[in-house]
C-alpha cells in the first residue's frame, strides 16, 4: 500500500487572493473565553472602536453588566472621577494612549454612557443612582505592532464553493482591560479646588499620588532609546482618536461587508499567478542550511543534487568494473 492510499486527497480548491489594500484587523481578547463573545445577543455589543493610526493605539468600548456582581458604590466613585477628569481635560485620553500624561488633548470619546441627564435608576440593590455617573463601560486597549521584515503574514480563509479565498491580515491586536478609572481617580485631587479639600478632610487619608521619574539605561544606545520612547509618547499624546462604528456580526450589514471584503467577486477574470522561483529554489529555501566543507558555495538543495550525482556516478563506475 502506497503513502497516497493512507492519506488520500478528499478535496481540491482553487486559491484566490482578495484585495490587499483593505485594512483587516484580528482582535484577540486575552481574558475572554471564545464561547463568550462580545455581541448583541449577549447584551455586550461593543459601543465603539477608536484608533490612532499613526501610533497604532486601539481601544474598544464594551458594556459592563451592572445587574449582577456589580459594586454600585465603586461604580459611582470611579464614574464620578472619570466624568470630572474628562471634563477638566477636554476629552483627553488615559494611559499609554494619552502618552501617560494628563495634558493630552486627543479626543477619547465617551467612556460613561449617560441615559438622560435627569433620569435616575434603581438597581437590584435598591439604590437610586444617577445613570450618567455610573460606570457602564470598560475600555479594552492594545497597540498595533509595526510590521518588520521577516514577520509572518497571516491570512483569513473563506471557503465558497470550489474556491478558497485568502485575505491578508493587516495586524493582530491583543486587547487588554484598561484601568482608565484608576488613572482618573489619581488625577482628580489635583484639579478639584476647594471642594476637593473639604471632601478630603472628611475621609481617611490616602496615599498621595506622586510623579515617578523613569530612567532607562541601555548598553550602548540607551540615550537614543529613551529619546525614541519619549518622542513616541508625545505622538500618542498629540494624535487624535479616529472613531469607527461597531457592526454586530449577526446583522445583515455585517454579512454584506463579509461578502464584499472577504471574497473576490471577479473570480473569473483574475490573472493566473506565476511563481518567481522554481521547485528547487523553493525546497532550497525551506531546507535547513547544509554546508559541504569541500565546496562551501554548495548549500541546501544544490548540495543535495550534487551528492546525488556523485552517488549515481559512483554506482555506474562500479557496474563497469564488474
Amino acid at each position: 500500500m502506497s503513502s497516497t492510499d493512507d492519506d488520500p486527497v478528499i478535496a481540491s480548491y482553487d486559491i484566490l487572493l482578495t484585495d490587499s489594500d483593505i485594512s483587516r484587523y484580528v482582535f484577540q481578547y486575552l481574558d475572554r473565553p471564545e464561547k463568550l463573545p462580545y455581541n448583541e445577543r449577549r447584551g455586550q455589543k461593543p459601543i465603539s472602536l477608536r484608533m490612532k493610526p499613526s501610533t497604532g493605539m486601539v481601544e474598544v468600548e464594551v458594556p459592563i453588566q451592572t445587574r449582577g456582581n456589580y459594586d454600585v458604590d465603586k461604580g459611582l466613585k470611579y464614574g464620578d472621577a472619570m466624568k470630572k477628569s474628562r471634563a477638566g481635560r477636554d476629552g483627553g485620553a488615559f494611559g499609554m494612549a494619552g502618552g501617560f500624561s494628563s495634558g493630552s488633548m486627543a479626543n477619547s470619546g465617551g467612556r460613561v454612557k449617560a441615559e438622560g441627564s435627569g433620569d435616575f435608576e434603581v438597581l437590584d440593590n435598591k439604590k437610586v443612582v444617577d445613570p450618567s455617573t455610573l460606570v457602564r463601560t470598560q475600555a479594552l486597549g492594545g497597540r498595533i505592532k509595526p510590521q518588520e521584515e521577516g514577520d509572518p503574514v497571516y491570512m483569513l480563509a473563506t471557503f465558497k464553493g470550489k474556491n478558497l479565498h485568502l485575505s491578508p491580515v493587516s495586524a493582530v491586536v491583543q486587547l487588554h482591560p484598561q484601568l482608565h478609572h484608576l488613572d482618573a481617580l489619581d488625577e482628580l485631587p489635583k484639579g478639584r479646588g476647594g471642594k476637593a479639600k473639604r471632601d478630603d478632610e472628611e475621609r481617611p487619608a490616602e496615599t498621595e499620588a506622586r510623579a515617578i521619574d523613569v530612567k532607562i539605561k541601555g548598553a550602548d544606545d540607551g540615550g537614543a532609546m529613551l529619546q525614541g520612547n519619549l518622542e513616541l509618547l508625545k505622538k500618542m499624546q498629540e494624535e487624535k482618536w479616529k472613531k469607527f462604528e461597531w457592526v454586530d456580526a449577526e446583522t445583515e450589514e455585517s454579512w454584506y461587508t463579509y461578502e464584499n471584503y472577504m471574497t473576490n467577486q471577479a473570480s473569473e477574470d483574475l490573472p493566473q499567478l506565476e511563481s518567481i522561483i522554481d521547485s528547487e529554489e523553493y525546497l532550497d529555501g525551506m531546507s535547513a542550511p547544509r554546508i559541504d566543507p569541500a565546496r562551501p558555495e554548495m548549500t541546501g538543495w544544490a548540495m543535495k543534487q550534487n551528492r546525488q550525482k556523485q552517488t549515481e556516478a559512483s554506482s555506474d563506475s562500479e557496474d563497469e568494473e564488474r
